[in-house]
C-alpha cells in the first residue's frame, strides 16, 4: 500500500491538498490552520481525515475529472437551494461542498462562477469586522459625544471653543497603487524606490468650519503627540480646545497627561485649556478623519503617474488635503450647527 508521500508525490493541481490536509492532521496541525494554508473548507478536512482513516492513502486518489455533464439536473437544483439563502460563498467553499456531497471535482473554475451567478451571488470585495466591536456601545458613545458638544454649542459658535476629530494616518510607498488601464495579460509594474519609506501624519478636521489641519512627523508617539496639540493651541490662541480621538497608547501615555495636567491645572474641567474625548474602541469608520486619509490615498493612487519619488508622493498628499475643507455627513453625527449665511 501506498503511503502519504507516495500519493502526494503522484498528484498534481487542486486534488494533492487531500493528501496535505491528512498529512497535516498527522502532524498534529489544527484544521483552521489547514483551512488557512491550504485554502480549503474544514469540512473538506474532515471528510478527507474520515476516507484517509477508513481506506488508507489509497482513497485519496482522484475518482472525478472536469465534465459539465456530472451534476444531475435534481444535484445542481439541490446546490441552488443550499445557496439561496447564503449572504456570501467563495468558490473554494462551493467547489468543497460539491465534491463533499457529489463526489465532482471541476477543472475549470468557471464551471463554479457559472453556479453561483445562478444562484443570484456577485463579485464583492470582503470587508473586515472586528469581533470586539460593540455596536450598542458604538451608538451610546456617538450620542454621548454629541450631548457634550450641544452643551457647549453657544461657545462654538462664538469661537471660544474649538473642536476637532483627531488621528494618524502612517503613509507608505505603495500608497500609491492602485487599478489601471492596461494592456490584456499583461502585468502593471510601478517602480518603488524603496517599498519601506514611510511618513507618519498627523491630522485634526474641525467640526464646526470643517477645516483640516495636517502636519508631518517621524513617528506616532507622546512626543509629537504634544507637538501636535501645541501646533493646534498656536493655531487657535486664547480659545479652548475640545479633541476627539482614540484611545492609542500615545493618545493616554504619560506625557500627554502630565502636559494636560500643565496646562488645565486645578480649574474646574469646563475651563480647561484641552479637554480630550475618547470614541468608541474598536470603531475606527466613526472618526471622520478616517475619511480624510481615504480622500488623500485615492487621490495618490488616481495620480500614481505625477509622482515618482516618495519625496513627490508626500508632498502631493499634503498638497491635495492640508487645510483643505471636508463636509463629511459623518461630522453631523456630532455637530450639527448650521453655517452663518
Amino acid at each position: 500500500m501506498l503511503n502519504l508521500d507516495d500519493i502526494i508525490s503522484s498528484l498534481e493541481g487542486l486534488e494533492i491538498k487531500r493528501a496535505l490536509a491528512v498529512k497535516m492532521l498527522v502532524h498534529n496541525f489544527k484544521t483552521k490552520e489547514i483551512c488557512a494554508l491550504l485554502d480549503v473548507s474544514d469540512s473538506f478536512v474532515s471528510k478527507w481525515k474520515v476516507i484517509y482513516e477508513n481506506e488508507g492513502a489509497e482513497g485519496l486518489r482522484v475518482n472525478y475529472k472536469g465534465g459539465t455533464g456530472l451534476l444531475t439536473e435534481s444535484q445542481r437544483f439541490e446546490i441552488f437551494f443550499h445557496l439561496k439563502d447564503k449572504p456570501y460563498y467563495s468558490v473554494e467553499e462551493l467547489r468543497d461542498w460539491i465534491d463533499l456531497h457529489y463526489g465532482v471535482i471541476y477543472q475549470s473554475k468557471q464551471s463554479y462562477y457559472d453556479m453561483l451567478k445562478e444562484a443570484g451571488l456577485s463579485w464583492h470585495q470582503t470587508q473586515t469586522i472586528n469581533e470586539e466591536r460593540d455596536e450598542d456601545k458604538v451608538m451610546l458613545k456617538r450620542e454621548e459625544i454629541k450631548k457634550k458638544l450641544e452643551e457647549q454649542q453657544a461657545e462654538i459658535i462664538a469661537g471660544e471653543v474649538v473642536v476637532f476629530a483627531e488621528d494618524e494616518c502612517h503613509l507608505l510607498s505603495d500608497d500609491t497603487t492602485g487599478y489601471v488601464w492596461g494592456r490584456r495579460n499583461q502585468r502593471i509594474e510601478i517602480p518603488i524606490e524603496n517599498p519601506n519609506d514611510r511618513q507618519t501624519y498627523y491630522g485634526a478636521l474641525n467640526l464646526y468650519n470643517k477645516d483640516f489641519v495636517l502636519t508631518p512627523y517621524d513617528r506616532g508617539n507622546g512626543e509629537n503627540t504634544v507637538l501636535f496639540i501645541q501646533h493646534l493651541q498656536a493655531l487657535n490662541k486664547d480659545k479652548k480646545l475640545i479633541i476627539i480621538w482614540d484611545g492609542a497608547s500615545y493618545h493616554c501615555c504619560k506625557e500627554v497627561q502630565d502636559y494636560l495636567n500643565k496646562i488645565n491645572g486645578e480649574v474646574e474641567e469646563k475651563n480647561w485649556k484641552v479637554t480630550f474625548i475618547l470614541f468608541e474602541p474598536n470603531a475606527p469608520d466613526q472618526n471622520p478623519v478616517e475619511d480624510v486619509w481615504l480622500r488623500g490615498k485615492n487621490f495618490l493612487r488616481k495620480h500614481f503617474y505625477e509622482n515618482k519619488t516618495f519625496n513627490e508622493v508626500k508632498y502631493c498628499f499634503v498638497k491635495f488635503l492640508n487645510k483643505k475643507i471636508f463636509n463629511f455627513r459623518k461630522i453631523e453625527w456630532y455637530l450639527k450647527i448650521p453655517q452663518p449665511a
